[in-house]
């Protein structure tokens, strides 16, 4: 699904303030760090327009005395809780964000609630809005850097699944159907139980049932509707199919071999059939004989682009389709919607594999030139160049008349002190004057400084952009395809398809000049005999050589 336009809402949004101190003895005093980190967000909420939402303490949580290093804090376990119940809140304030947490981790399970839930959320040190283009781009990086985080992750859990493997043990998790996990042994000193697989011996006949019917070539639906007479449950309690039968018969966990990560090894468990029957079951299965084959649905090539590439002609969103080749292998495209329903577009459908390489490559590009960045968003940056030049003439003005406020109290109070003037009652409604000008002053002062602070952002938006660009690059291409697809939306708002150009706009600003992504035409053909509906069985003859968009499934 595409990042649709902002379209700002008449209503202010309403934001929860969070702050945090490390000790007790932070939390003390009549100003604390924490009324210093509430004072510094409530400035930049005013400065942005917003307002306080009727949650907690006057739309304020605290958590004094806790650590950063984990979310055991009830101050955001209340917010956590209510993001995903009630939603009382539009978004939540921070000072740093060392203060919503130190892990990296929680840092990014906390992105992608926020995301999932759509809560705006600030953080008035580092400048981040995740309502602003700057603040999508940030968030952007963030996902890409947490997926990379939980692939290194999954590889180090992976490396170790493998190890158990090789070693004939099960690598863990719900083991095969048939079988059950039971103590062995004592606890560990960390708490955790050992467990072993044995056979269930109420589910195993059925087994060697299913295995002799298909060595005697039963088909998948008399194994199953055998099953659903005896009232046989399945490993998860659903109704029995032909793709259920045919996942036990392929699986060599049953005649005692450990497969994972395309290795098999001898199992240290019990097996419930020989490998002779295995071996004679699976041969006739996969003879493709009648009544033993189904039509598996293939997983979709992951579209980066999905729900944001337009048909320049007819102004309909493009859709995924897929395209059957010889030899079950897959093409993905994306077609104008108008034009594959014949509604009066003749747009022509091009390739989804080529273009979404062509997209990254352009960022690709763009990390390595900055001027590229600078031409998409010259009106952008001009614009914000304007607002920051004018907060800062006007910050001026204001510390020119706070520092004259301050002279003259401090002048009125130097007078008393010499006993040059009375402290009378002309004193005191002067001096009160000054200390309310004054703080007026501060607040207001405060107030502009986070207006230019989020307009410096944008006018360097380009300068950032370059930088946190270049670091993303580093990591595109290993990253998982989910996060390649988040990244790529924190920066697109549409991209327009044109028969002879192709038109992308930014988030971060509307380009200056059309920008062509380089594809290469040859790629974006179809060839004859390619069907293109999803699932369809059709799987006509084509010249592999006519197009050069392989999928990977």
């Amino acid at each position: 699904m595409g990042i649709a336009p902002i379209i700002k809402s008449k209503e202010k949004k309403r934001f929860v303030i969070y702050t945090r101190c490390s000790t007790d003895d932070q939390a003390q005093g009549d100003f604390t760090t924490l009324d210093a980190q509430a004072h510094h967000c409530k400035n930049m909420l005013d400065a942005f327009g917003y307002e306080l939402a009727s949650f907690g303490k006057n739309g304020i949580i605290n958590d004094d005395g806790y650590s950063g290093k984990d979310l055991n804090r009830p101050g955001i376990q209340s917010i956590l809780k209510d993001i995903q119940k009630n939603k009382s809140f539009d978004g939540i304030i921070f000072f740093r964000l060392d203060r919503l947490t130190r892990n990296p981790r929680d840092l990014y399970g906390m992105i992608d609630l926020f995301k999932a839930q759509e809560v705006d959320f600030l953080s008035v040190r580092e400048n981040l809005d995740s309502s602003t283009a700057i603040g999508r781009v940030v968030i952007g990086i963030i996902g890409l850097l947490s997926a990379f985080e939980r692939e290194l992750t999954g590889e180090r859990v992976k490396a170790s699944a493998i190890a158990r493997a090789r070693q004939g043990r099960w690598v863990g998790g719900k083991p095969p159907f048939g079988y059950k996990l039971v103590k062995n042994g004592d606890p560990l000193p960390n708490g955790r139980q050992p467990h072993k697989i044995e056979v269930d011996e109420i589910i195993a006949p059925y087994l060697k049932t299913i295995f002799r019917m298909a060595a005697d070539n039963k088909t998948l639906s008399e194994i199953g509707s055998l099953l659903l007479q005896h009232k046989v449950p399945t490993s998860k309690s659903m109704v029995w199919r032909k793709q259920t039968v045919a996942k036990i018969i392929k699986n060599p966990f049953y005649k005692g071999i450990i497969a994972y990560s395309g290795e098999k090894h001898k199992g240290t468990h019990l097996s419930i059939v020989d490998e002779d029957l295995w071996d004679r079951a699976n041969r006739m299965i996969s003879a493709k004989l009648p009544g033993h084959k189904f039509s598996k649905i293939s997983k979709d090539y992951a579209n980066r682009l999905k729900g944001i590439v337009r048909c320049g002609k007819c102004g309909s969103y493009f859709v995924s389709t897929i395209a059957h080749g010889h030899g079950d292998k897959l093409f993905y495209y994306y077609e104008c919607s108008r034009a594959r329903q014949k509604l009066g577009c003749d747009a022509k459908r091009i390739s989804a594999t080529a273009f979404d390489e062509a997209v990254i490559d352009f960022f690709r590009r763009a990390s390595e030139d900055q001027d590229i960045l600078i031409k998409c968003m010259i009106s952008a940056v001009k614009d914000s160049t304007a607002k920051l030049n004018s907060y800062e003439k006007e910050i001026k003005v204001i510390e020119k008349k706070l520092k004259k406020a301050k002279k003259a109290a401090e002048d009125l109070l130097n007078l008393a002190m010499e006993q040059k003037i009375p402290k009378g009652v002309t004193y005191t409604a002067k001096m009160t004057g000054l200390e309310k000008e004054i703080a007026e002053l501060e607040t207001n002062l405060s107030k502009v400084e986070a207006q230019r602070r989020a307009a410096d952002m944008s006018a360097n938006s380009s300068q950032y952009l370059y930088q946190t660009l270049q670091f993303a690059m580093k990591y595109i291409d290993e990253s998982p395809a989910d996060a390649q697809i988040g990244l790529l939306k924190s920066m697109i708002r549409v991209i327009d398809i044109h028969d002879d150009h192709v038109m992308m706009r930014l988030y971060v600003g509307e380009p200056s000049q059309e920008m062509a992504c380089l594809i290469d035409p040859e790629k974006q053909g179809t060839p004859p005999g390619i069907s293109t509906g999803q699932g369809s069985p059709v799987r006509q003859l084509w010249r592999r050589d006519w197009d050069s968009n392989p999928g990977t499934p």
